[in-house]
């Protein structure tokens, strides 16, 4: 699928307060299930999405990143529990006796998948609502907390960025962190972390301190781009505060939740086939309204 340019789309041009009340529907649906065939149909429709509006290889390479944190969920996941069987293979060590369960390893992969989740649609938020329109729907109602989640909302993207930007400035340096033993390697990454947290830290601070000593807050601010609300806005309003009402009830009646990492050993449980749909419904969302968009428009 290749990429079409983001401005031209209906999401892009979509009123900001709209596309945000969206995605914080989005962020609440998909931390309300955990099972397993729900995760995954959220995986499944986050990456359709992203495809649209990201393209390929940046959806490609969040994958390859995203797949370290995955592991290490479910490997920790494994370790951690191994109260409940049924029993898939143990290891006897010693004294100790290491179990890997399929409650363990059912529920930390719906954790990996629900973290994976999260990283991917704040990617797709950052590039839907960039700085400028995050500040235009929170300043009116919370200018500082407006900022407050803008700078948070781009720390990842910039902590990339300047990650990539410093290894290749530490190469020059014949500092590799691909090159040497794994001691070696954990110490030069250990010291481009530190440099890097000290640098994302120092940027927020003076940010905030830019921002207060030119008044942001103090008084109603002006943009240099004006929104309008438009019935196709009203409208994508309306259908996803629909399919987010049926989640949102289809949580009410225990559907697609359970309390206990037991019950984790199945990979498909009752009333999943409603939240699945429901839960892929609204992730595909924009693209339903895109096609629909397109037709109208040619």
């Amino acid at each position: 699928m290749n990429k079409f340019p983001i401005r031209m789309t209906f999401f892009y041009q979509l009123h900001p307060a709209a596309a945000a009340v969206y995605f914080l529907e989005v962020i609440i649906a998909l931390l309300l299930f955990n099972h397993v065939a729900v995760a995954i149909a959220g995986l499944v429709g986050l990456t359709m999405t992203s495809l649209m509006y990201l393209g390929k290889s940046t959806v490609w390479r969040q994958f390859k990143m995203n797949l370290i944190l995955f592991i290490t969920i479910v490997l920790f996941n494994c370790l951690l529990n191994q109260r409940f069987g049924p029993i898939l293979w143990q290891l006897p060590l010693g004294s100790l006796t290491f179990k890997l369960t399929l409650p363990a390893l059912t529920y930390g992969i719906v954790m990996g998948l629900m973290l994976v989740e999260m990283l991917m649609i704040f990617n797709l938020l950052n590039a839907i609502l960039p700085a400028n329109k995050l500040v235009y729907v929170f300043s009116p109602v919370a200018p500082k907390l407006g900022l407050l989640v803008v700078i948070s909302t781009n720390l990842v993207k910039a902590f990339v960025r300047n990650f990539h930007q410093l290894s290749m400035l530490q190469k020059t340096r014949n500092v590799d962190l691909a090159v040497g033993s794994v001691s070696v390697r954990v110490k030069n990454g250990g010291r481009l972390l530190q440099i890097l947290l000290e640098d994302s830290l120092a940027s927020g601070m003076e940010t905030a301190r830019l921002m207060d000593a030119r008044g942001f807050g103090a008084a109603k601010r002006t943009h240099y781009h004006t929104y309008r609300w438009q019935g196709t806005d009203w409208l994508y309003l309306l259908w996803a505060g629909a399919i987010f009402t049926g989640i949102v009830a289809a949580r009410v009646n225990q559907i697609g939740w359970s309390g206990s990492v037991r019950q984790f050993t199945a990979f498909w449980q009752g009333g999943d086939i409603l939240v699945v749909g429901l839960l892929s419904l609204l992730l595909i969302l924009p693209l339903l309204a895109e096609g629909v968009y397109r037709l109208c428009t040619n």
